[in-house]
């Protein structure tokens, strides 16, 4: 599947209330269960205990589990090309929650094919909490389009020329 493809899935998913149970567009969870497309109910589990262990609870925000990162991830492979079927499946059976430090240890420059599923995973779980309502609504607290009355421009110094808006 090419990048637009993806992209494309993406967008579709986010918009559409069946796409993945509304849960990813911002609207309320509806009623009926998320049934799953690819994984196993055991390969399901499995990836939202490893989901969870790289996007935890914590005192700001609910974790990957409550953003249903694996229902998201269930959905985008089973809507992918079977190669890419094929690489979430034989990662799932290297990547296990007792090696997820090893795995993780040189994800900028991974070596092995343990290594690069677990950088697929986790670029996959983050994909998957921002576009939820939880990531977006709960972790980053975004309000939604709101008026402003006037742009302040960006504060932080990093981002300063010297020059700022009038």
């Amino acid at each position: 599947m090419q990048r637009r493809e993806m992209l494309g899935l993406v967008a579709i998913g986010a918009l559409s209330p069946v796409g993945l149970n509304a849960q990813h567009c911002g609207a309320p969870a509806t009623a009926t269960p998320y049934v799953l497309r690819f994984f196993t109910p055991v390969e399901h589990r499995l990836l939202e205990e490893l989901m969870e262990i790289i996007l935890p609870v914590d005192d700001h925000s609910p974790g990957a589990r409550e953003a249903r990162t694996a229902d998201f991830a269930d959905w985008m492979v089973a809507n992918s090309d079977a190669s890419t079927q094929r690489v979430w499946r034989s990662g799932l059976k290297l990547l296990r929650p007792d090696n997820l430090a090893q795995a993780s240890a040189r994800e900028e420059n991974p070596e092995d094919d343990l290594e690069r599923f677990y950088v697929r995973l986790k670029n996959m779980t983050i994909d998957a909490y921002y576009t939820s309502a939880t990531g977006i609504h709960q972790d980053l607290n975004y309000q939604g389009n709101q008026f402003l009355r006037k742009f302040e421009g960006c504060d932080h110094p990093e981002h300063q020329d010297g020059e700022r808006p009038a």
